[in-house]
């Protein structure tokens, strides 16, 4: 299919536990913000088990979990709170929709059978390997301290020129920071 799915709808459909860095990739921000709560000393925030969303264009205040917002975000639990944001944003905001799409998908192919697969196995099985063009990406490529005329560089496009379809596909996954899970 023609078709395309984020890193964390692929985990979805696995079974496997959402991180920060799926949401990352659908939001960048709070992604960032949750990054520094886990990395710098939050007692004077004067955080709560809350979370802030938008429902039916309204910006709302939902707790985590019942009593939330009496549980006041520390040291000791700041973990929890970044994981708890990352459930409601990634699966409780989307738990209808990803119910439906599960039950179809279910009738289709059990969950046993996509157990051993990898994101990235799911997404090549679902969509295929991308067409994937050398010299459209030599047009738009960074060097990074170096040139298109530097041999280092000529001979790196020499080797990707030998890849197999398959290998230029497991290239750019590895580059483009997708990681076998």
């Amino acid at each position: 299919m023609d078709l395309c799915f984020t890193k964390s709808f692929l985990k979805h459909i696995l079974g496997k536990e959402i991180a920060i860095s799926d949401l990352e990739d659908v939001d960048a921000d709070l992604g960032k913000n949750l990054r520094w709560i886990i990395e710098n000393d939050v007692e004077e925030l004067n955080l709560d088990f809350t979370h802030e969303t938008e429902v039916f264009g309204e910006r709302v205040t939902l707790e985590l979990f019942e009593g939330g917002l009496d549980i006041i975000v520390t040291e000791a639990n700041k973990k929890d709170y970044v994981k708890k944001v990352c459930e409601a944003r990634m699966t409780k905001e989307i738990e209808r929709q990803l119910r439906a799409f599960m039950k179809g998908f279910r009738t289709i192919i059990p969950k046993n059978f996509l157990t051993p697969l990898s994101t990235s196995e799911l997404e090549i099985i679902i969509a295929g390997t991308p067409e994937i063009d050398l010299e459209d990406m030599k047009k738009y490529v960074e060097y990074g301290g170096y040139n298109s005329s530097s041999q280092i560089i000529k001979w790196f496009w020499e080797i990707l020129e030998e890849f197999k379809h398959e290998e230029l596909a497991a290239f750019l996954y590895f580059v483009s920071g997708e990681i076998k899970n």
